[in-house]
């Protein structure tokens, strides 16, 4: 009797260990440098301005907005998934929990689109789910059915930065119209804001670079052209490794949930 125990014991071990491993196979794992646009399914073509935008956001307001694209949810529903990722990866504040996930998981032949909002509990009365939908059904949707996900995640971002800052209402965000409004002055100002930084930055380099370059010797003219072709496969070779790890990740993840959903009776 012993015996059929242990091995009952151990059978139950066995599946609560391979349940566990599906479940972490689900969701990727957070890229180690600190950015705000995870595009693990490759569908956004503007990641580098939307994420300077909602670094910029998060320096005005501390609420950190982050935007993720997945192939495959698993077994998930999306704001299940987005939360449970939200907590795995600890967006927002810890004491706040003053994040907010904008999850998209792109439609394709053997699968529905889906697009989810998933606030943290410290911007849950300020996002509620009813508010939450009307922005997804109002703005996302119509951007998502022309197939432009990078206008749709703007429109979003457009209808909540506003309310995540305070400064207007969800029921405000609804009803503004998409052509005016303060929330969209306000909007416009932080890109403008992210995109005149980016240029006056721009332009002061090319400065500091036209002063090197005018008293540098022929060596070290040579000298820098060598570290700078260097770092530029450096960087390019990181940006490969950092795609193929993203690619494995979501191909494990989507194997294993197809897998589980395979053997269930």
């Amino acid at each position: 009797m012993k015996k059929v125990k242990l091995l009952i014991l151990a059978a139950l071990a066995v599946m609560m260990s391979a349940t566990s491993f599906a479940a972490d196979a689900d969701f990727p794992a957070r890229p180690d440098t600190a950015i705000f646009v995870n595009d693990f399914a490759g569908v956004l073509r503007q990641s580098k301005v939307i994420d300077d935008s909602l670094r910029a956001f998060s320096k005005r307001t501390t609420n950190q907005i982050m935007v993720i694209t997945v192939k495959d949810l698993g077994d998930y529903e999306p704001k299940m998934y987005a939360a449970e990722l939200g907590d795995r990866w600890g967006i927002g504040q810890a004491k706040l929990d003053n994040g907010l996930i904008i999850l998209i998981k792109p439609k394709t032949r053997d699968s529905k689109g889906q697009f989810a909002l998933c606030p943290g509990r410290g911007l849950g009365g300020a996002l509620p789910d009813v508010t939450c939908k009307r922005i997804v059904d109002g703005k996302a949707i119509p951007a998502l059915k022309k197939g432009d996900y990078d206008a749709a995640v703007w429109a979003v971002l457009k209808a909540v930065m506003p309310i995540c800052a305070g400064e207007i209402s969800g029921d405000e965000a609804t009803k503004k119209s998409s052509g005016g409004g303060g929330g969209w002055i306000w909007f416009v100002g932080i890109i403008a804001a992210v995109v005149g930084g980016v240029a006056y930055a721009n332009k002061r380099a090319k400065q500091k670079q036209a002063l090197i370059e005018a008293n540098e010797t022929p060596e070290e003219r040579a000298a820098r052209l060598a570290a700078a072709e260097k770092r530029k496969k450096e960087l390019e070779a990181e940006r490969k490794k950092r795609e193929a790890e993203a690619a494995a990740a979501a191909a494990a993840g989507a194997t294993t949930a197809k897998s589980v959903r395979q053997k269930r009776p």
